[in-house]
């Protein structure tokens, strides 16, 4: 069961950065349970455009979080005040990045609330960038893309989001030199 703080500080949180005109998404495992594919976390993850970095460093702290990792892409806050007090940013800087923002959508789940969420094709091409870029992740975040790739073919998806994109991924896919990786997993999705 989801608990409400966690459901509050996700309002909080979009109310705040909405209010600020500050485009967001979830990511990770947050847009998992979107995708249909409740799973375990502990932090928020997000995304969000580097160019809005100063205001969301200022807004998390007005609520009460403290900012312990700070990257040019990346910043991790937590609080104390919270019982779910994690939230991690990542931030983008070119105009693909952007097109995942703007391509983001707003889903309604009964737990969690209204929400911004990537589109499961944008959620795959970031696990297949981390998936390139951190080997250590490799086994967790291959796990996290057969879950969604299974809901995906089970039909488990809100209708707000856009079919998952094959040919949009298996470029991203040879561009990261993941495509081995890609490729075994698409059947899951009913494609090869």
């Amino acid at each position: 069961m989801t608990s409400p703080k966690l459901r509050k500080v996700l309002s909080d949180l979009r109310r705040n950065l909405e209010a600020a005109d500050i485009p967001h998404a979830l990511i990770g495992a947050m847009a998992l349970s979107f995708y249909g594919i409740p799973r375990y976390t502990a932090d928020i993850d997000l995304l969000s455009d580097q160019r809005h970095k100063p205001p969301i460093l200022q807004i998390l702290a007005e609520l009460g979080f403290d900012c312990f990792q700070d990257t040019e892409v990346f910043a991790q806050f937590d609080s104390e005040k919270s019982a779910y007090g994690k939230v991690d940013f990542m931030f983008v800087a070119t105009a693909e990045g952007r097109t995942i923002l703007e391509r983001a959508v707003l889903v309604e789940d009964e737990l969690l609330g209204e929400n911004s969420v990537v589109q499961p094709t944008d959620y795959a091409v970031l696990k297949l960038m981390s998936i390139a870029n951190n080997p250590d992740r490799k086994n967790h975040d291959t796990a996290d893309l057969e879950a969604m790739f299974k809901s995906v073919a089970a039909g488990l998806l809100d209708s707000a989001f856009d079919p998952v994109e094959i040919h949009h991924l298996r470029r991203f896919a040879e561009r990261f030199q993941v495509s081995e990786e890609l490729e075994s997993l698409l059947p899951l999705l009913g494609a090869g």
